[in-house]
């Protein structure tokens, strides 16, 4: 069985890489955008398990992706996340990998 996949759109390169590290130790793949657009595209083709958005995105990019994504036929079952820049990961979403 594969291992769940994340997707991690954030702005900030150490907060992508920080949350990257942290869910493949917990038991995931991970993919990661650096725009929204990317984070779209990604999504769109790769159809993670979970999306994380982070607001280093910027606020307004932040909020556009998540509505675009969640009204998408193809990404809105997926579930999104958003997170504050800085903040940890949600316990609930380490919990979900296969470690």
């Amino acid at each position: 069985m594969a291992l769940p996949l994340a997707l991690i759109a954030a702005g900030n390169g150490r907060s992508r890489v920080r949350r990257a590290q942290q869910l493949e130790h917990r038991g995931f793949r991970v993919t990661v955008a650096c725009t929204s657009f990317e984070t779209i595209v990604k999504a769109s083709c790769h159809l993670p398990d979970i999306i994380l958005v982070d607001e280093s995105l910027g606020a307004g990019d932040a909020q556009e992706t998540t509505e675009l994504l969640s009204t998408c036929p193809a990404t809105a079952h997926i579930p999104i996340v958003r997170l504050a820049p800085g903040k940890r990961l949600p316990s609930r979403i380490l919990a979900t990998g296969s470690r």
